[in-house]
C-alpha cells in the first residue's frame, strides 16, 4: 500500500527538526501522490496480457482535520487495444415480442432482424429463440449453430405474426431457462429481448433480471414500437449488468444487433467484481447513481462483462473520521478481479489504495478540490433523478417530476463540455412538461421526444 512515513524522524528517539522548505515540498508531493491513490495494473506477461487497466483519484486531496467529512472515490476500469483472438462460444437467447401492440412494422423489423442475427453467429455458438404473446412459445430449442435446421427456423420466423397480450415476463423465463441450461465456464451467456416493454404483468420481469444478473447473464434490451416503455426495458438492462438501446428506426435494429455481436468479439474479461474494503472509521454512504446500500462492512460491485474500448466508472462518497493534521486518513482497498479472456489466464486482480491527509488549513483543503471528480458524481445523480423524473411523468405525477428536474438543473454546474448535452437534455426535458399536473401522464409529441431523449442521454451517463 502507498503509505509514506509520518511527519518527523521516526524510530530515532531525537526530537524532530523542522523541515526545510524543500523537504516540506517533498512531503507535501509525497502526501498528494497518495492522497490520488495508488492503483497497481498488471504489466503484460504470459499469465497477465495487461489489457484491462484500474485507475482511482479522490475528490479532494485532502481532508480538513479534526472533525468528521466526506470525500468522493471515483475508481475508473479501462482496456487497452486488443489484439487478435477468437471470442469464447456464444450461449444465446433471443426472446422477441409478438403480441398485438407490435402490429405493422415493427413486427416486420423483429422478424427481419431476427434473420440477421442468425446469419451473425457462427460456428459453435449456440442460440435459442422464444416469442411472446398471450403466453411464451419456444421457436428454436438451444441449438448448436451449425447443427441447427436454420431454414426451418426462417420459415417458423416468416409466420410470427403479432397477436394476443404481452407476457413479457413468460417469454424471458424461456429464453433464460435455455441460457441456464447450457452455461459452461467457456460461453459467454447472453440474453437479447426485443419488444416495447409493456407486459401484461411487470411484477416479476425485474425480478427475473436481477436473477439473471446474478448469474452474469446479462440482457440486452431493445426498445421498439410505439407504445415503447423505456423505464422497465432500461431497469432490465441495469439490474442484469446488459445493454439498453430505444431504437426509433426500425431499419437499425439490424445494425444494433451486428454491434452487439462484434462487441462480444472483443471481450476482454468475464464477470467483473469490484470490491470496495473501507478504512477504519470509514463508512461508504452510497455507491453514486446506483441504489446500493453503503455502510461501515465491505461491499461488492457486479460490473459484468469488460469488451474493448468500454470503460466502467464507479463514484464512491465516504463519511470520513476525525484526524489529527498530518494524519494519513485510510479511506479505501478496492480489489477489481475478472476472469482474462485474452490469455486464458483465468481469474486475475488489480488492486488499488485510497488514502489522504489531513490538514488543518481550510484553504489548502479547498485547492486540493478535484472539479473532475464532482462533476462526474454530479452526472450520475443528475442521470438517476431523471429516470426517476420519467417515471414520474408515466405515472401522473408531472409537478414532482418537474419539481426534481428543477432541483437537477441547479445542481448541475458543470464547466467540462462533455457534460454539456447531458444538461441541456435535462433543460428540453424539464421544458416540455405541461405547467399544470392534470393527474394523468402528459403524452404531448414534444415531450415524448424530449423524455425519450432524457431517458438515452440518463442511459448513456449511468453506462448502460
Amino acid at each position: 500500500m502507498c503509505k509514506p512515513s509520518p511527519r518527523g524522524a521516526v524510530g530515532t528517539g531525537m526530537t524532530p527538526r523542522r523541515p526545510t522548505a524543500l523537504l516540506q515540498t517533498l512531503l507535501l508531493s509525497l502526501a498528494l501522490a497518495t492522497a490520488l491513490g495508488c492503483a497497481r495494473d498488471a504489466r503484460p506477461t504470459a499469465q497477465d496480457p495487461g489489457i484491462v487497466t484500474f485507475d482511482t483519484e479522490l475528490g479532494h486531496a485532502q481532508l480538513l482535520a479534526d472533525q468528521p467529512g466526506e470525500v468522493l472515490a471515483r475508481l475508473r476500469v479501462g482496456t487497452r487495444e486488443l489484439g487478435g483472438g477468437e471470442r469464447p462460444p456464444l450461449n444465446l437467447a433471443l426472446v422477441v415480442d409478438t403480441s398485438g401492440s407490435m402490429m405493422g412494422e415493427a413486427i416486420d423489423t423483429a422478424r427481419e432482424a431476427t434473420r440477421e442475427l442468425l446469419g451473425l453467429l457462427r460456428d459453435g455458438d449456440r442460440v435459442s429463440v422464444t416469442v411472446f404473446h398471450s403466453r411464451a412459445e419456444l421457436l428454436l430449442e438451444s441449438t448448436v449453430v451449425g447443427d441447427a435446421d436454420l431454414d426451418e427456423l426462417r420459415e417458423r420466423l416468416d409466420a410470427m405474426e403479432a397477436r394476443g397480450t404481452t407476457d413479457l415476463a413468460g417469454g424471458l423465463q424461456t429464453g433464460l431457462a435455455q441460457v441456464r441450461t447450457h452455461m459452461t465456464s467457456e460461453t459467454i451467456d447472453r440474453v437479447v429481448l426485443l419488444g416495447d416493454g409493456v407486459p401484461n404483468d411487470p411484477s416479476n420481469v425485474i425480478p427475473l433480471a436481477q436473477s439473471a444478473g446474478q448469474q452474469s447473464i446479462a440482457i440486452t434490451a431493445l426498445g421498439l414500437g410505439l407504445e415503447y416503455d423505456e423505464t422497465l426495458m432500461g431497469q432490465i438492462a441495469q439490474v442484469s449488468r446488459g445493454h439498453f438501446e430505444y431504437v426509433e428506426e426500425p431499419a437499425r435494429v439490424a445494425s444494433v444487433f451486428r454491434q452487439e455481436i462484434l462487441r462480444l468479439d472483443r471481450l476482454v474479461g468475464r464477470g467483473a467484481v469490484l470490491a470496495l474494503q473501507p478504512g477504519p472509521g470509514v463508512e461508504i454512504l452510497e455507491v453514486v447513481g446506483q441504489q446500493t446500500p453503503g455502510g461501515a462492512g465491505g461491499l461488492s460491485l457486479q460490473l459484468g462483462d469488460l469488451s474493448e474500448g468500454e470503460r466502467r466508472e464507479v463514484l464512491v462518497r465516504l463519511s470520513t473520521p476525525a484526524r489529527r493534521s498530518g494524519a494519513l486518513v485510510e479511506l479505501l482497498d478496492a480489489t477489481l478481479a475478472f476472469q482474462d479472456q485474452v490469455a486464458q489466464a483465468g481469474t486475475l486482480q488489480r488492486t488499488a489504495f485510497l488514502g489522504a491527509r489531513a490538514n488543518d488549513d481550510a484553504l489548502e483543503v479547498q485547492a486540493s478540490r478535484n472539479q473532475g471528480v464532482h462533476e462526474a458524481a454530479a452526472s450520475l445523480r443528475a442521470a438517476e433523478a431523471t429516470l426517476q423524473a420519467i417515471q414520474m411523468v408515466r405515472t401522473g405525477q408531472v409537478q414532482a417530476a418537474a419539481a426534481l428536474l428543477d432541483r437537477v438543473e441547479s445542481e448541475m454546474e458543470m464547466r467540462d463540455e462533455a457534460y454539456r448535452q447531458q444538461v441541456e437534455s435535462v433543460r428540453r426535458f424539464r421544458r416540455s412538461l405541461p405547467s399544470a399536473d392534470d393527474g394523468a401522464p402528459a403524452a404531448a409529441p414534444a415531450m415524448e421526444e424530449s423524455l425519450r431523449e432524457a431517458h438515452d442521454e440518463s442511459m448513456d451517463a449511468l453506462g448502460y
